[in-house]
């Protein structure tokens, strides 16, 4: 948004309306008779060539900003999209591995039952 806002005001001063500088001019009719109001300033001109060089350069910025940060976001997104697939798919596994615990816990349970009962 900087690099935007720096285009925005170049623009506005090359080429935009090229009116008159202002100039801070004295009142006369507040001021005495005896102060004499200084001649009228030239106008500062612009240098287009440079203004136009260095527009182009921030255009060139902007663009390449914008085409990093587009990559950037979708190599983010990518990878988040990755990291929920692995999440959900190591929760399965998770899931799938508790079950087979309780389920081998009951299986070692009722074989040291039956093992007890054929000792006895």
């Amino acid at each position: 948004s900087g690099v935007r806002k720096a285009l925005a005001i170049l623009r506005d001063y090359y080429c935009g309306s090229g009116g008159a500088a202002a100039a801070m001019l004295q009142d006369g009719s507040s001021i005495s008779a005896l102060m004499q109001q200084p001649a009228k300033p030239e106008l500062h001109s612009k240098a287009q060539g440079s203004g136009t060089s260095i527009i182009g350069i921030l255009e060139v910025v902007e663009s390449d900003l914008a085409t990093n940060l587009a990559k950037e976001e979708t190599e983010e997104a990518d990878a988040q999209s990755e990291y929920d697939k692995m999440t959900q798919e190591n929760a399965v596994v998770k899931t799938t591995k508790d079950q087979d615990v309780k389920y081998k816990t009951q299986e070692i349970k009722s074989l040291a039952t039956s093992l007890a009962e054929l000792s006895s």
